[in-house]
This record gives structure tokens, C-alpha cells and sequence, in this order.
């Protein structure tokens, strides 16, 4: 049968390329779970509890109806579809997170099938499958499959698909062409409803030109075509402002209308720092190199309308990062990544028009150097989320007398957690956990039975032995008398700071006597709601390895605050 087959295609060029067609997307999809696949060992992680319980506490499809809902969660989102996917899935299968890591894997794994489908319709097949490629390897595409409570991945799906029935639109004569548009539209709606960083694409879609052998429409007839798409960007637009009264807003960190400029110098490079994985290394290098040539040569090899469509299309993808971009995340940078992994693809296509081993040999530098930056990304994301979801888990099962050393779970998720632990997972409200040693210095008698992550052993152990011997090096390293300034103000429900005096190091806020810790920047604003007193101490970590700690500061809601210790 096979033979038949195999002398059938050979003979019938339509059908070998069918079959080249078929086949590429399903190599892409199979890369994803060979490439991704160990997420499904994994527990709950990050942001996980928090939504969990968010929804628990909330009624049945809420985020359709309650506006009040949207109000209550401490980040600007509306986001009906991903929590109505949430939904879906803990509905299906309660509290089990194998399926929500299954699903979330199988939306990763048809996104690049999906880009491959759609570049299609303006590109050769193998550049086609060099940018779908790049996309799934990228550092900021291998983040995504760790993440289940932001459905990015979803968010590429929907998007896709309305560019796809666009171009579709394109193809057809005019009078044909509404019925794809308006599809396209709703789309796109619900890529916004998904997720905020589809709006942009509205703006972007008249300027792509008309898809390959399709017939010549003109810039006039493109804007009309787009109108639906529009009307769906005021809908979701309006819809936003009447649920959450802004347009804007981030994920804790507030940004002022001061802060933007600075923050925009600043998100080329935090950027192009996450499409490398966040660190250099001779891969992220030649990766990095490969990318910024493949681009260039679209840029300066295709004329300035490109160039400006290019450049347009890039500062669009930069735009939803910019109101959250105080913190970088490797998510935020997704449509930026998904922009410039189309570029380079086009840009390789170019430079093989007129030096064609030229573009096949970076394409092929970039796909190989990718998949070596990939497996080094992975290893150390992956090893990050491994340990949380084991501490996590142990954390479920902790007993009385138990304290958990330093986990990677930020204290408001572990929280979260605790809170979970009785009222769903039906366990005793017994452990603690630290996650700053200073907790041992102010604790200096018997702790109990301490327990930390051991990387050689990758697992949780006991560490209660080990105590006296990390107590003494955490608090011989502490420099009581290093300077340290700190100035606080409120405005509203904002915190704003301003630490120092040094500029290179790492600075923390440190609650509870070390129970609590968060990474903070030097400068910057968080809305922290209605607190009353919020005590907390500043510790600063230096390059050289000593850390210094203000005392506790107590700071009063509508209060300023300074301190120095010259």
C-alpha cells in the first residue's frame, strides 16, 4: 500500500504538494510536545491559586455579567474568554492541573501551525516554515507553555485566524468580501476578549498587503473592508471603560504619564532582552545576530514602504508592553516576538531573491542557533517551575511545627495557597514558610522542622540540621551600618518609592520578619489598595555579597515617609 501511494505522489505534482502542505504543519505541531512536553509533570505554580480562588469565590460565568468582579481583581483586565477557558477546564476536570497543562500545550503546539498557515498566503513554503519555527523555539514562546493563567497562546489562535479570513476577504470581489470580513472581525473581537494584546491588530490589517496571486485591492478598499474591525475595536474600547473606567493599567505596578517616556527608551532593550531569553550566552549571540540581519535586510532590501510597515508594525507589537513594562515579563513581549519572527522570515525570503544561499544559510543559522538557545532557555524556565510546583505540593501536605525555607512562590500566592489548602484540598491549616533568611536571624532559638529545595537532589528536604549553619552566614553577611535611604508616598491607593543610594545591587521588600520578600526596583509605584499600616524593612543585596537591612518602617496610608542611615 505504501508503494502505491509513494508512486502516486511521485507522478502527481499537485498531490506531492498537498502533501508537503499537510506535512509541515504537522511537524511544527509535534515539535511543540517533543520540544514542551514536560509541563505535564508539573503542579500548580505562580498565579495559579490566585485565580483559582478568584473563581471559586465568584459566580458562575461572572465575568459575562458582574462588572464588580472585574473591579475587585487587583490587575486592569477584561478578559472574559480566558477566564471562561479556565472555566471550561476546571469544570471538566475540578482541580487535577494534567489537563489544564494538556490544554494549554495543545493550544501552544497549533500556534505555530497556525503562523505557518497564515504566512503562507504571502510567503514561499520554506520561509514560511522558517518564521513558524522561529516563533515556536523562542525563549518568550517556550515561557508560555509554563503559564496557565494567561492565555497568550489562545490569544495567537484567534488572531490568526482573523488575519487568515482577512486575506480571505482580500481574494474575493468586493461584493463577495464582506461576509469574511465580518468573520475576520468577530475574530478579532474575541482575540481581544481573550486577551488586551490583539487591539493593535486592527490597525495593521489595511496596511498588509494583498495575499499572493490574489487580486490587486487598493489602500481605499482595504480601509473600507476594515471598518467591522474597528467597530469591534471601539466596541471592546468602550465595553472596557464602562467595566473598569480606564483604558489603561497594568498588573500592579503603576506607570504615570512622567514614567512613559523614560519606560519607552527603555523597551527596545528590555525587549530585545527577553527574544534572547533575558541572559547572554554565545547562543543568545549568534541568535540575536542571525535575527537583527534578518530583519535589516527586509528593511533596507525592500524600500521604504516596507521599512515603514515593518517599523509601524513593531512599534504596534511594543505598545500593549509599555503600561506593564516597570517589571519585564517574557509574555510581554509576545507580540513583539511574534513581529519579528515574521520579518525575519520575509527578510530571509528577500536576500535569497538576489543571493540565495545568502538567505538560506541565515535562516538556517537562526533556526539552529534558536534551537540551541531553546534547549538551554528551557532547561533552566523549566527547572524554575519544577521547583515551585514540588514546594507547592509538599506545602499541601506540610504539618504542624513545619516551615518551608525560601520558596520561589511569591508569599501572596502562598497565601493564596494556604487559603486553598483548607477550603478545597480539605487539609489541616498547618506550615509556615520564610523567604528571607533574615527570618533566622530575628528567630534565633529552635524553629522546628525546617524544610528547603535541594537542587542536587531536585526535591524538598530537611534542612532543620543545616539551620544553625545557614543562620550563621546569612547574619555574618549583614553590614549593619551600610548606608541605606529609602522615601515613601501614597497618592490614593499607590505606593510610591524611592530607594538608595546605590544603583548597581538588588533591593527587596521584606515583611513579616522575613516571611514575606519581594524584588523591587529601585524606583517605582504599586498600587497596594486600602492598607492602613503597612510595616515593612528594606534590604539591599550588594554584588560583593553583604546585604543591609533598614529597620522596620512603618508606613501610613495617605502618609510620606523618609529614612536614611547615613
Amino acid at each position: 500500500m505504501a508503494g502505491v501511494e509513494q508512486r502516486y505522489l511521485l507522478r502527481n505534482p499537485g498531490a506531492r504538494r498537498a502533501a508537503a502542505e499537510a506535512a509541515i504543519p504537522l511537524a511544527l505541531t509535534g515539535a511543540a510536545w517533543l520540544l514542551y512536553g514536560s509541563v505535564l509533570r508539573l503542579w500548580w505554580t505562580g498565579d495559579d491559586f490566585f485565580h483559582l480562588r478568584f473563581q471559586l469565590d465568584h459566580r458562575t460565568l461572572w465575568y459575562f455579567f458582574d462588572a464588580a468582579g472585574y473591579r475587585d481583581f487587583p490587575s486592569k483586565l477584561l478578559t472574559p474568554l480566558l477566564f471562561l477557558s479556565l472555566d471550561l477546564d476546571r469544570w471538566l476536570f475540578g482541580l487535577e492541573p494534567r489537563p489544564f497543562y494538556l490544554h494549554q500545550l495543545l493550544s501552544l503546539s497549533l500556534c505555530p501551525a497556525a503562523l505557518y498557515g497564515v504566512q503562507r498566503l504571502w510567503l514561499p513554503r520554506s520561509w514560511s516554515a522558517a518564521g513558524a519555527w522561529l516563533f515556536l523555539i523562542g525563549p518568550v514562546t517556550a515561557s508560555l507553555a509554563l503559564v496557565l493563567a494567561h492565555h497568550y497562546v489562545e490569544t495567537i489562535l484567534l488572531s490568526a485566524l482573523a488575519v487568515a479570513a482577512w486575506a480571505a476577504a482580500l481574494r474575493r470581489e468586493p461584493a463577495r468580501a464582506w461576509g469574511l470580513a465580518w468573520l475576520s472581525a468577530a475574530l478579532y473581537f474575541a482575540a481581544c476578549m481573550m486577551k488586551e494584546i490583539a487591539v493593535p491588530l486592527v490597525a495593521i490589517l489595511p496596511f498588509l498587503p494583498p495575499p499572493a496571486g490574489g487580486p490587486r485591492v487598493g489602500f481605499r478598499e482595504r480601509l473600507r473592508l476594515a471598518l467591522p474591525h474597528a467597530g469591534a475595536a471601539i466596541l471592546y474600547l468602550a465595553i472596557r471603560l464602562a467595566v473598569l473606567g480606564t483604558l489603561f493599567g497594568g498588573y500592579g505596578f503603576v506607570v504615570t504619564p512622567s514614567d512613559l517616556p523614560r519606560l519607552a527608551l527603555e523597551l527596545p532593550g528590555k525587549i530585545a532582552s527577553q527574544l534572547v531569553g533575558g541572559w547572554l550566552s554565545p547562543a543568545a549571540v549568534v541568535f540575536g545576530a542571525a535575527l537583527t540581519a534578518g530583519v535589516l535586510a527586509l528593511l533596507l532590501m525592500r524600500g521604504r514602504r516596507t521599512a515603514a510597515l515593518v517599523g509601524f508594525a513593531l512599534i504596534l507589537a511594543a505598545l500593549p508592553a509599555l503600561p506593564v513594562s516597570t517589571r519585564m515579563e517574557p509574555r510581554y513581549a509576545l507580540p513583539a516576538w511574534l513581529a519579528v519572527a515574521v520579518a525575519f522570515a520575509a527578510g530571509c525570503r528577500t536576500l535569497a531573491a538576489s543571493r540565495r544561499w545568502a538567505g538560506a544559510a541565515l535562516a538556517l543559522l537562526a533556526c539552529a542557533s534558536g534551537l540551541w538557545l531553546n534547549r538551554q532557555d528551557w532547561s533552566v524556565r523549566l527547572a524554575a517551575s519544577e521547583r515551585m510546583s514540588a514546594e507547592n505540593r509538599f506545602f499541601l501536605e506540610m504539618k504542624e511545627g513545619d516551615i518551608l525555607r525560601q520558596p520561589l512562590t511569591l508569599a501572596a500566592s502562598l497565601k493564596e495557597l494556604a487559603g486553598l489548602k483548607q477550603t478545597v484540598f480539605h487539609r489541616p491549616p498547618a506550615g509556615q514558610w520564610f523567604q528571607d533568611d533574615l527570618y533566622l536571624c530575628l528567630h534565633p532559638g529552635p524553629l522546628g522542622r525546617v524544610w528547603g529545595w535541594d537542587p542536587a537532589a531536585r526535591r524538598v528536604v530537611d534542612l532543620t540540621e543545616q539551620i544553625p549553619v545557614l543562620r550563621e552566614r546569612h547574619c555574618s553577611s549583614i553590614r549593619s551600618a551600610a548606608p541605606l535611604n529609602a522615601s515613601f508616598r501614597f497618592s490614593g491607593e499607590d505606593l510610591f518609592w524611592d530607594l538608595g543610594p546605590y544603583r548597581e545591587g538588588k533591593y527587596r521588600f521584606v515583611l513579616a520578619g522575613g516571611a514575606e520578600a519581594y524584588d523591587m526596583q529601585r524606583r517605582a509605584a504599586f498600587k497596594v489598595g486600602r492598607i492602613g499600616v503597612l510595616p515593612l524593612r528594606i534590604e539591599y543585596e550588594s554584588p560583593a555579597g553583604w546585604v543591609a537591612y533598614s529597620p522596620e518602617l512603618r508606613l501610613r496610608e495617605g502618609a510620606s515617609l523618609r529614612w536614611s542611615r547615613p
